[in-house]
Formats: structure tokens, sequence, C-alpha cells
């Protein structure tokens, strides 16, 4: 007999020996004493097959939940990446938005690349970083770029962004 088996039976028992001494003992209780003993002997029985199943399962295998678990004790994500991806997309939709949102961003990165690749600062010097810097990622930084004429105009296509990314990698 398993040590699952054993204590299910020393503890169904014990409660059998409880319960008949509180049945002889009371007149009236005898009904409620007999729900109770039939409640706890169905607790004590599942809780030995679940103890009896948990003991037969391959020790190795990881549950869905365990998994789970431990995705959720990872570190968090960086939702960062998340706004950069919106504001490319909404970037394509409207040109007020890559003006607004996207442009500083493009500007950010380009400033950093020249002055840390050349030492050239965008806005100081936009002779030098017109050179360094390709024609369409310099019509998307120039520090004199006037915002869109119609707030309503679409975006650039996907294609022309990423001309101006691979513009400002090379740099």
């Amino acid at each position: 007999m398993t040590w699952i088996v054993r204590r299910a039976v020393k503890l169904g028992l014990l409660v059998s020996v409880a319960v008949g001494i509180a049945a002889f003992t009371s007149a009236g209780l005898r009904a409620i004493l007999i729900d109770a003993y039939v409640l706890a002997m169905g607790g004590i029985l599942l809780l030995a097959l679940v103890r009896m199943t948990r003991e037969k399962a391959p020790a190795d295998a990881v549950s869905g939940i365990d998994g789970a678990l431990a995705e959720m004790r990872r570190a968090p994500r960086d939702f960062a990446d998340l706004g950069l991806v919106r504001d490319v997309e909404l970037a394509l939709l409207s040109a007020v938005h890559l003006h607004v949102r996207l442009r500083p961003v493009l500007r950010e990165i380009a400033a950093h690349r020249l002055l840390k690749q050349y030492g050239v600062d965008l806005d100081g010097e936009p002779a030098r970083a017109r050179e360094l810097i390709g024609t369409s990622a310099w019509s998307h930084v120039r520090p004199d770029r006037p915002p869109p004429a119609d707030r309503l105009a679409p975006g650039p296509p996907l294609s022309e962004l990423r001309d101006v990314v691979a513009e400002l990698e090379r740099v």
C-alpha cells in the first residue's frame, strides 16, 4: 500500500470513529452527522485520488498552467516599441502625425548618429549634416522643414520611410 492510501485509510478511520462517538452521544443530530460523514469521506477519497494522480504524472512534463506562471514571472516586456510602431503606422496615414510625432524621433536618431560618428551638430552645421545624410532622410530631419500645408494629407508610403531609416542607419 502506498503512503497515500495508508494516510487516507487512517484519516477515514479517524473520521468514522469521531462521527460514531458523536452519533451515540447526541440524539437529534444523527441526520446532520450522516451528511457530514458522507461529505468528509468523499473529500478524503477525492484528496487521495488527486494525490495519486499527481504522483503518477510524469515529473518532467510542464503543464500549461506552470508554463503560464513561468511566463508571468519573467521580466515585463518593453512596450515602448509598440508606441513607435503605432507612430509609424499613423505617420503613413497622416502627414501631420509624421511631422509632429515621428519626425522628432528621426531627428533625434540623426542628431545622435551625426554627433557620435562625425562630431557634427545637426542644427549647428546643417550643410555638413546634409552631406552625410541621404537626400530622402534629410528631407525629413532638416531643421527648417515646415509643417504640412494640408493637415488631412496622407503620409509618405512605407517604402519612403524604409529609405529614410536605411539612410539613417548608414550614418
